[in-house]
């Protein structure tokens, strides 16, 4: 294997991979590298922990063709180092020792033969095809995936439930203690149409990616358990979830008795302030709405309490109702508007959270019980 590629070409493809190689001690060391396949003038990068498996590709002036794994972590660091320069690689096929020249500067690392490599799926030829805007995508999954469980419990509600039906694309995710659901307009001119619960770590690590691509389209190719997403620089590829997604549609209330409208930035600079004295066991923050003021308390014993007002548009009886501060600082980071409108039931009821000007964006909230 002999190719010279661009500098920040590579350094762009091995962002993209890295992250995917198994990062534990106890596991097959070749699942720590990254798969070189160096032909037809392209060189191939893939990476996978068994669980997910990304591919990426870019143009490389191959001299000759061949394939080798080499340590992820480490030649990322090299590659970050290097002068932005033409970068050679050149490798001894009997020592699996790879040289890698650029400028002046010079290094040899030992790889594990390809051979070593688990073979990863590929993309799912007989699946059902549907072709993507990238945009609502990635927005329905900043607003919905951090709502998910932790993935370590491997249920269904560690990963996140999406639909899509003619032109609509629905996503949601619930921990339990909170539901967030979002519906985008999509083209999907074939009227193609798919159920699946897609795990959370593979929409975070698709998500990542896609800060280092400029493509606008993605399809997504689904079966009965496996997911690929490709792009035209790369792919990712993961098992589904299975099992049945909690009907979720019914705990959504359909009116709320009474409304508060905030200053989006105001109540996360105001939840930020407070929460500097919050419990770290509970972290509890009290919501105090009366008299158009929102009225934010956190105490800790032994410690303090800290307290904020804000201006709101709440004409209501006074309300009292807790919730753990994160939950909320979540949901609102992730809206793109001026004003929040919150939903009130009762100081033991769900909340509803949404942004003033979007009506398909909801995240449910549910309260802390507190004394006093």
């Amino acid at each position: 294997m002999l190719f010279t590629i661009d500098k920040d070409s590579l350094l762009n493809k091995l962002k993209i991979v890295e992250k995917v190689t198994a990062q534990r001690g106890n596991v097959q060391p070749v699942l720590a590298n990254v798969l070189f396949e160096a032909q037809n003038n392209t060189l191939n990068l893939s990476a996978t922990d068994l669980e997910i498996s990304v591919k990426a590709n870019t143009t490389a002036a191959v001299k000759k063709e061949g394939k080798i794994t080499l340590p992820a972590k480490k030649l990322l660091e090299i590659t970050a180092k290097l002068p932005d320069k033409p970068v050679e690689f050149s490798l001894n096929e009997d020592t699996n020792v790879v040289s890698i020249s650029c400028g002046n500067s010079k290094f040899e690392i030992i790889g594990i033969s390809a051979q070593e490599f688990p073979k990863i799926d590929e993309e799912i030829p007989e699946g059902t095809q549907i072709e993507v805007e990238l945009e609502p995508l990635l927005k329905s999954i900043r607003n919905t995936v951090y709502a998910a469980a932790n993935y370590e419990n491997r249920n269904v509600i560690s990963g996140v439930f999406c639909l899509i039906r003619g032109t609509k694309l629905e996503m949601a995710a619930t921990d339990g203690n909170r539901l967030t659901r979002i519906i985008e307009a999509i083209k999907n001119n074939d009227e193609k149409s798919a159920k699946i619960v897609i795990p959370s770590k593979t929409l975070n690590e698709f998500s990542r990616i896609c800060s280092f691509v400029t493509e606008q389209k993605v399809i997504m190719i689904v079966d009965k358990s496996r997911l690929t997403l490709k792009t035209a620089s790369f792919s990712i590829n993961s098992r589904l979830i299975e099992g049945e997604y909690p009907p979720y549609e019914g705990l959504i209330p359909k009116t709320t008795a009474n409304t508060s409208i905030i200053s989006r930035d105001d109540l996360i600079t105001a939840l930020d302030r407070v929460s500097t004295m919050v419990s770290d066991r509970t972290s509890i923050v009290k919501f105090v709405f009366d008299n158009n003021k929102l009225l934010l308390k956190a105490e800790t014993p032994n410690s303090g309490t800290s307290e904020d007002i804000i201006d709101c548009n709440y004409t209501g009886e006074e309300l009292t109702i807790a919730f753990n501060y994160k939950y909320v600082l979540d949901s609102v980071k992730t809206m793109e508007a001026k004003n929040v409108t919150v939903g009130l039931n009762g100081s033991l009821s769900a909340t509803l959270f949404k942004p003033e000007s979007e009506e398909n964006y909801i995240c449910l909230i549910m309260p802390i019980q507190i004394k006093g």
